[in-house]
């Protein structure tokens, strides 16, 4: 099983682990999990973390609100250091096998969805680039597939709020890197950005978007 390189970022694991993150996100984190023992294994070390934060707090009655606030940032700079590695076999559930979708994500998709076919599931937004007709919205984060033919261009543009992607299938590359099977790209507010599929194969990702998009011209202006 190929490890992923690109992960979520800690903050998302520790949002996810504490049980604060948004739903949309969290759903995008725990399919990763499914990919990747090395944050299955730092999403376990948080769990356990964040169940003996308040047992480790000063009490607030007796040291104050900023000893406890000084005490959480201590606390929270620890959880960010990166646990001694230790290779964890992933469960037997959890395996993907071929093209299959991992839980928890499987169950939310339509049984066809993960084949690059044009029978109505996909809506072509540019030459050889699709998003689903699925979608879902979570706590205000829209949920679709987005598919990239092999070299095919997202058009370029800026991102006015977080922008997630998790390959599904295949591969695609941009500004910042490669991405494949299990990866995951993170784009914040304020974030020129393009892609272009990588693989031979469609590539296939799980797409999550916070807010708008602004598509941009040559130049980098808007259009």
């Amino acid at each position: 099983m190929t490890v992923p390189f690109h992960h979520p970022d800690d903050q998302l694991l520790i949002g996810y682990a504490s049980g604060q993150e948004r739903a949309g996100k969290s759903l995008l984190v725990a399919t990763h999990l499914a990919y990747c023992p090395d944050c299955r294994q730092r999403v376990a070390s948080y769990e356990a973390l964040c169940g003996n934060w308040f047992e480790e707090l000063p009490c607030a009655a007796h040291d104050g609100l900023d000893a406890v606030l000084d005490r959480m940032d201590s606390l929270l700079t620890a959880a960010l250091a990166p646990p001694e590695p230790a290779p964890v076999e992933p469960p037997a559930a959890e395996r993907t096998c071929g093209r299959l979708v991992p839980e928890p994500l499987r169950s939310w998709l339509p049984d066809a969805i993960d084949t690059a076919t044009d029978d109505g599931s996909w809506r072509e937004i540019s030459k050889g680039v699709w998003l689903s007709g699925w979608e879902r919205t979570l706590s205000g984060t829209t949920i679709r597939l987005l598919r990239m033919a092999s070299d095919a261009p997202v058009p370029a543009h800026r991102h006015t709020a977080d922008e997630l992607l998790l390959v599904l299938r295949g591969a695609f590359r941009d500004e910042y890197g490669s991405y494949g099977l299990g990866d995951v790209a993170h784009y914040v507010a304020g974030t020129d950005h393009y892609a272009r599929g990588a693989s031979e194969e469609d590539c296939i990702c799980l797409f999550l978007l916070d807010g708008d998009l602004i598509f941009l011209d040559e130049d980098g202006n808007p259009v």
